[in-house]
């Protein structure tokens, strides 16, 4: 199978991924940024769907590799509902952890959009602020872009600018 990307509403780069025929590995990622992981045999979604309607994600079925602690983060991450976000420290709290921890393990998320760390935020964000914190260890540039425009996409981020955090 060939490469694919998908542009995203918003979004400042593309969503690229190629699953490979002879196995379970390929690209996967923003373009420019992608990496060769582990990526499942088959996306848990259409991203072209997503792209359309963000109620169109699916967690994936399974998790990638990972230390036990990242794949217990990763797990808490996919069970944030589109439109929502948590911060650091409610996913820290609810997985017995630290939101230093979650971070580093959301900054490790080898399958982006996949498993939805951009739903993760600082705590402290708000309409006063505004911030939606970094995404995959950048804080400027067309990544960290990324991160806000996701949040818009699905509704956790009204496009004036502010920032709601909703409840657990």
């Amino acid at each position: 199978m060939q490469g694919q990307r998908c542009i995203l509403p918003g979004v400042p780069l593309a969503f690229v991924f190629q699953p490979e025929a002879a196995g379970r590995h390929g690209r996967i990622g923003w373009e420019g940024f992608e990496a060769r992981v582990e990526i499942p045999p088959r996306l848990p979604f259409d991203v072209d769907a997503y792209a359309r309607d963000p109620r169109a994600w699916r967690a994936p079925a399974t998790l990638p590799s990972g230390t036990s602690h990242q794949r217990r983060v990763w797990q808490a991450l996919t069970d944030i509902p589109v439109g929502e976000t948590r911060s650091y420290g409610q996913i820290a709290r609810a997985i017995d952890s630290s939101p230093r921890a979650v971070g580093q393990a959301c900054r490790a998320n080898p399958w982006p959009l996949l498993i939805p760390c951009h739903r993760v935020v600082p705590a402290g964000c708000g309409p006063a602020i505004g911030a939606t914190g970094g995404y995959a260890g950048k804080l400027g540039g067309p990544l960290a872009a990324v991160k806000p425009a996701l949040l818009r996409h699905e509704g956790g981020l009204p496009d004036s600018g502010t920032f709601l955090v909703k409840a657990e």
